[in-house]
């Protein structure tokens, strides 16, 4: 009997459970799970401290530029080294804040909600200084048509207030299109989304914003009442369609509706899971390459999760599956890979030896092409690396069943479908739903392909779980041979 790994499915009984009851440190594929890498870093220092926000950005003369920040300062990466950027100014803003970049022209604005934005422009910017135009401290934003739309003033925090018409240092009210709009109703402003129309997120509302022009400039339409986004930076945006963490699981919106993708999957895993106090330290990230939609977050039983974040819950678009990764880091990037050149490759920190032959990342790495897509994360010690490390160990369970429905059943080996003869198996079994299963040794796999077990019950979950540092690609299920026995 082959038993496929399906969708993991936390929040429903393992006991007749159609999916996976266990699916760490993998992420999904169409029809199979694949495996998730370590950090491998990248940057040849670190911050200062923990960092609180990072994103890339590419100019139109083709430079990349990487941004990051933590509790007091703002950061360049220059040389594959982070450079002070401050301009001389100490940051102080709370120690759950976050810092967020967004890009208008090509004047990047770094905003944390309570300093004053930061304003660079690319290519020719030595360091950041303080947006001109006195616009407000705003922890939320987007480009909107021509405009800079932001949310969350440390006063008025259900205030939606926009720059002039292509201009984000003009912010007088009547000047060029420039206004503001207080939404009364839904709670503090949590999101912005934008492009051709925006999405205002509060907690308990989503409104759409649309360019009319005129005295009007901008109206504002609820696409949805009694439903928002929860705080921290949990909204991101994936093309036209916008994926977010409210009160009740996780969403997705096309700007008129949402659909729920949570829902009897992983919503009551996750917020039993989260360090509730640490709320707002969940945050978004899309992974372009394998089209996986990204939260992490501090886990309410994590060892370290009250100083840094130490886990992902991992969405798959084209699959509409999930799974887990347990993995201390402090906050993933969209990032561009920012391109080495021969000469900086020996000074690569994975070498560490001032040799190109000693690097552990393969060159064909998007790390080491400029301007690439790619997802940073980083590590514990303030340091920018890509998931480009080893495989973490990975474990994947099927759901309860009977082999021989009615019948109880002799289990005598399992067949591993997964393209690795490292992997081992365990065997999870029980007479009655009211007992307790007991899980079997991890045993490895024969030369057959088949590892061997000899338990006899009537109920039975079966395990896979992969060393790390293994080399594998794809877990597709298990392979069961059984004998059927009595009725009792």
């Amino acid at each position: 009997m082959q038993v496929p790994f399906g969708e993991w499915l936390p929040d429903l009984p393992d006991h007749v459970n159609p999916g996976a009851t266990e699916a760490k440190n993998v992420f999904p594929a169409v029809n199979s799970y694949r495996p998730f890498n370590n950090i491998s870093v990248t940057s040849s220092n670190a911050l200062d401290a923990r960092c609180q926000g990072a994103k890339a950005f590419k100019s139109d003369s083709g430079v990349v530029s990487i941004f990051a920040g933590d509790a007091t300062k703002l950061y360049k990466l220059t040389a594959n080294a982070f450079v002070d950027e401050s301009g001389g100014t100490t940051f102080s803003y709370s120690d759950e804040g976050y810092w967020d970049f967004v890009r208008f022209g090509e004047v990047v604005v770094a905003f944390n909600g309570d300093d004053a934005p930061q304003a660079y422009t690319l290519d020719s910017s030595s360091d950041f200084a303080a947006l001109s135009g006195s616009p407000p401290a705003f922890r939320h934003a987007a480009v909107i048509g021509n405009f800079l739309v932001t949310g969350f003033q440390p006063s008025a925090q259900n205030k939606v207030q926009w720059s002039s018409f292509n201009d984000p240092t003009s912010w007088t009210a009547g000047v060029n299109q420039a206004d503001s709009e207080v939404l009364p109703e839904g709670g503090v402003i949590t999101g912005i989304t934008g492009g051709q129309y925006g999405l205002i997120f509060q907690e308990s509302r989503i409104t759409r914003v649309d360019y009319r022009g005129g005295n009007v400039v901008f109206s504002f339409r609820r696409i949805e009442e009694n439903k928002g986004a929860v705080q921290g930076k949990n909204v991101i945006q994936v093309g036209n369609l916008v994926y977010y963490l409210s009160e009740d699981g996780f969403y997705v919106t096309n700007g008129t509706q949402s659909k729920p993708i949570g829902a009897n999957k992983v919503d009551r895993f996750f917020y039993n899971d989260l360090k509730t106090a640490l709320r707002e330290r969940v945050r978004a990230s899309y992974d372009h390459e394998n089209k996986l939609v990204m939260w992490s977050y501090p886990s309410a039983t994590g060892n370290n999760s009250g100083t840094q974040n130490d886990k992902i819950i991992i969405y798959h678009i084209a699959s509409d599956r999930w799974s887990l990764v347990e993995l201390d880091h402090e906050v993933i990037v969209d990032s561009l890979s920012p391109g080495l050149t021969l000469e900086e490759l020996d000074d690569y920190p994975a070498s560490g030896t001032n040799d190109i032959d000693a690097i552990t990342v393969s060159l064909d790495s998007p790390a080491f092409i400029g301007g690439l897509r790619t997802l940073g994360v980083f590590d514990t010690d303030h340091k920018l690396g890509s998931f480009e490390g080893d495989a973490l160990e990975a474990a994947i369970g099927t759901g309860e069943t009977e082999v021989f429905p009615m019948n109880r059943s002799l289990v005598t080996h399992v067949r591993p479908i997964v393209d690795t003869s490292s992997a081992t198996g365990t065997v999870s079994f029980r007479n009655r739903v009211a007992d307790s299963a007991t899980t079997t040794s991890a045993a490895s796999m024969h030369s057959t392909g088949t590892i061997p077990f000899h338990k006899s019950a009537r109920y039975f979950k079966f395990n896979l779980q992969i060393p790390a540092g293994t080399t594998w690609s794809d877990a597709q299920g298990i392979d069961v041979e059984a004998i059927k026995e009595g009725y009792r």
